[in-house]
């Protein structure tokens, strides 16, 4: 492989790891909505224009937090094991790293072969780190989903809607 090819491979895989970071923040927000703000906050809704006023303002909230304070938030939850804790200690570490330092840390194996054949494998490892934690947390969060009604065919139906208002907003794809 060429030294151009081999570059914009590490790039590729530094914004996978980081778009894996941010599918984990999701999975966390969602596990939120369930064992948080729907317990918290189902009786006091009369009606849906209320309902969706006081989730836009949650999403709104807890979504423009940090990852560090979403894993807080999810801690005080209350349902994680040490062994989810500890994973998303190592997640929150590894995005942390790639968002703030990681290409000043790497910035002399960039320049080699070696050293960005490493780099891929590095980010390789930190991309499963995420996927790992976001599947762990999602087992958890999908049969409480379940319990309140959130169905497969829902859920279905919202990628569904999701897929048909991206492709409404960008003709081009």
């Amino acid at each position: 492989m060429d030294d151009e090819s081999q570059t914009r491979d590490v790039y590729a895989h530094f914004g996978l790891a980081m778009y894996l970071a941010q599918c984990l923040e999701q999975s966390i927000f969602i596990h939120l909505m369930f064992f948080d703000f729907i317990p918290r906050n189902v009786k006091e809704f009369k009606d849906q224009q209320h309902w969706q006023q006081e989730f836009d303002r949650y999403e709104s909230t807890e979504l423009g937090k940090t990852m560090g304070k979403l894993v807080q938030r999810f801690k005080d939850a209350g349902q994680p094991t040490e062994e989810i804790k500890t994973v998303l200690a190592n997640a929150l570490t590894e995005r942390n790293r790639l968002a703030h330092k990681y290409f000043s840390e790497k910035s002399v194996a960039f320049t080699n072969h070696s050293g960005r054949n490493e780099m891929i494998s590095e980010l390789e490892s930190i991309q499963k780190v995420f996927r790992n934690a976001a599947v762990m947390i999602d087992t958890i969060t999908m049969p409480v989903a379940r319990r309140y009604g959130f169905s497969e065919e829902m859920e279905k139906r919202a990628r569904q809607e999701m897929m048909e208002s991206y492709d409404k907003d960008c003709p081009a794809n």
